[in-house]
């Protein structure tokens, strides 16, 4: 795409073991720097579909850049993040993970987190094999969850995704 675009690219919200080191990453897949004031990770939870953490954004990413950002997500059944324009209060993109969330409350505003064919509740990340979910490949967004996003192995916080088994 011409100019900025800044997608969720990779989230890991579930370790093995007990929960710690989780994030996601955003990626800029455009051909332009995009300017991230203004621009918020927002984590919901899919029991009532309300926030329960924001990460605000601030400075630029550059095209074809990486941003990994720090936070520990919930892993219930379902639970998602949303990237809000919290000026325009555009939904940037989102993401429904193990089930899903059609109903967010962000900032007064309803939002679905599913994009296109929601992403099959047994595509998740997992307890007990270490990796994340991943845009596979690498930053596509076809506004269809259900074929861009995949289980990988291969954690690349900062850095392309890789597909492994």
């Amino acid at each position: 795409p011409t100019g900025a675009k800044l997608v969720i690219n990779e989230i890991d919200y579930d370790q093995v073991g007990t929960d710690s080191g989780g994030f996601v990453e955003i990626a800029n897949v455009g051909t332009s720097a995009a300017s991230l004031d203004g621009i918020a990770v927002v984590l919901v939870n899919g029991g009532d579909g309300a926030e329960y953490d924001r990460q605000a954004l601030t400075g630029s990413l550059a095209a074809g850049a990486y941003l990994k950002i720090d936070v520990e997500a919930q892993n219930g059944a379902p639970d998602g993040f949303a990237l809000i324009d919290t000026a325009t209060k555009a939904l940037v993109d989102a993401l429904s993970y193990e089930g899903e969330i059609t109903a967010a409350t962000i900032d007064g505003q309803t939002y679905s987190l599913v994009e296109g064919t929601a992403l099959p509740a047994s595509i998740a990340d997992s307890n007990t094999v270490d990796g994340s979910l991943s845009r596979i490949p690498d930053g596509t967004d076809t506004n269809n969850a259900a074929s861009d996003w995949a289980f990988t192995q291969t954690k690349t916080p900062g850095a392309a995704n890789v597909a492994s088994p």
